[in-house]
């Protein structure tokens, strides 16, 4: 589950293989999108306008339309279970066991140099700093590290 900062929309996934937009104030479902696999996470980028889901095999990027959601590309990555936009919504954070991979939204690159590993057992959680200059993340072992992507 994810909350846009910028709407009053919650995104949801679930085990029933559904992408679910909700209007918190209304109290009503908005959109809701059938997937062909699983989703472990989602994450509502902050202008409102896209989400990003991780399912079994795949990462992808999807257009929030008026009616429907839009999937318009996806990366190939088995078992992400975190995903998280940066406050600028221009980097993304995907998490692969205990390896975190930050990808350009924009541009779908995800450089050498913002592979993250360190953690010894699988990511939990990941949040971003406020300048969008790295992030937190958090590991299943109770590992907490800082990731500072301008080095």
């Amino acid at each position: 589950m994810d909350v846009c900062i910028r709407k009053q929309l919650i995104v949801t996934c679930s085990k029933d293989r559904t992408v679910k937009i909700w209007n918190y104030v209304t109290k009503t479902l908005e959109l809701s999108y059938a997937l062909t696999e699983d989703s472990y996470a989602v994450a509502f980028h902050p202008s409102g306008f896209h989400i990003v889901v991780a399912t079994g095999d795949k990462i992808l990027l999807m257009n929030v339309l008026s009616k429907s959601l839009h999937p318009f590309k996806n990366f190939q990555m088995k078992g992400c279970h975190e995903v998280k936009f940066s406050h600028g919504g221009h980097l993304f954070a995907a998490a692969y066991n205990n390896t975190i991979f930050v990808y350009n939204f924009y541009t779908g690159e995800s450089p050498p140099h913002f592979v993250c590993k360190g953690h010894v057992q699988r990511v939990r959680a990941i949040d971003w700093f406020d300048d969008d200059m790295g992030f937190v993340s958090a590991g299943m072992g109770g590992d907490v590290f800082f990731w500072d992507l301008i080095n």
